[in-house]
């Protein structure tokens, strides 16, 4: 799956549907809704999937999805991205808006 696709697939329904759990500059907890299963393509190989995209963002140092527990641990560069960064993209609705931080994340891709 090419990283585009699983920006759109599996990373921006995560940020659409999650709320912060808890955030320290530099690390992030998101919760979702179990709901959020039915968004998803497909979770078989999810985490390999959103593992990829997380790779290519130089921000995020590391990134633990936990589908059980409906929540995502993100470690990231606050040098890189603020930590007010977050409360602007957790649960928003405009998917236009996730895509455009998405592209500045990327530079690279188009959506």
């Amino acid at each position: 799956m090419s990283t585009i696709m699983a920006v759109e697939n599996y990373l921006i329904p995560l940020l659409e549907e999650a709320e912060i759990a808890h955030h320290i500059p530099g690390r992030i907890r998101l919760r979702f809704n179990h709901s959020i299963v039915t968004k998803l393509p497909k979770l078989n190989g999810i985490e390999k999937e959103i593992q990829k995209v997380a790779n290519q963002i130089e921000a995020i140092k590391n990134i633990r999805l936990n589908l059980f527990a409906g929540s995502v641990v993100v470690q990231y560069d606050t040098d890189i991205l603020p930590h007010d960064f977050w409360q602007e993209v957790v649960g928003e609705k405009d998917v236009e808006q996730l895509k455009e931080k998405a592209r500045t994340l990327l530079p690279g891709l188009q959506f």
